[in-house]
């Protein structure tokens, strides 16, 4: 299901190269919410695809904590997604958590 018709198999009209990667990060979707844990597979400057574990379904906007303690962070926005497989954009602007 593609959240903004934006199919995720458009990967070579991207603005900024991606990078393969295997590394743990965290879904934080409210303030008294658990981190949800979840495992980049590609990142760049603008954005990241990820899997997300569990049946967690995040809400259009959340934040990426990329560090277990959340000290480096992401705010996000779902730009498609197939499964459990995300396309986020990342963001400006204040997300509270």
């Amino acid at each position: 299901m593609a959240a903004t018709g934006r199919s995720r198999h458009q990967a070579d009209l991207r603005k900024n190269r991606r990078q393969p990667l295997h590394y743990p990060a965290w879904i934080v979707i409210g303030p008294e919410q658990p981190p949800h844990k979840c495992m980049l597979s590609d990142v760049s400057n603008t954005g990241a695809k990820m899997m997300i574990q569990g049946d967690l379904e995040p809400p259009p906007e959340f934040i990426l904590f990329l560090s277990a303690e959340g000290k480096t962070r992401r705010n996000c926005r779902i730009v498609w997604r197939d499964g459990a497989s995300l396309g986020v954009e990342f963001t400006r602007g204040p997300l509270a958590v």
